[in-house]
């Protein structure tokens, strides 16, 4: 005897497609004080302060600078500056070596 659920109804939900939205990343932002969540458009206006909680998000280094200087006028200085070994410094691990791995990690 055959069992009409197992046959026919669970195949058929098991192949039914979830829909995914086509929300872009980064669209929405969940506050970590106060789990509202906010729309980034919105939160970029306060300047990354949830209006709700009054928590402060954290923000780059870019963007602190964008928040503070105007756009107009604005030279970066020492961009194109690379660290060197003017002490000759020795150790375990040659000091080239722990710059590349350093510039890597940043």
């Amino acid at each position: 005897m055959s069992n009409w659920l197992v046959d026919k109804l669970i195949p058929s939900i098991m192949r039914s497609e979830v829909k995914k939205s086509s929300v872009p990343e980064g669209l929405w932002h969940k506050c970590p004080s106060c789990d509202a969540v906010l729309y980034r458009p919105e939160l970029e206006k306060t300047l990354d302060v949830c209006p709700k909680c009054n928590h402060h998000m954290r923000i780059g280094a870019r963007a602190r600078i964008n928040i503070f200087l105007d756009v107009d006028g604005r030279n970066e200085l020492g961009a194109d500056l690379e660290p060197v070994d003017r002490l000759k410094f020795r150790d375990s691990k040659k000091y080239k070596d722990r710059l590349v791995g350093a510039q890597k990690q940043t």
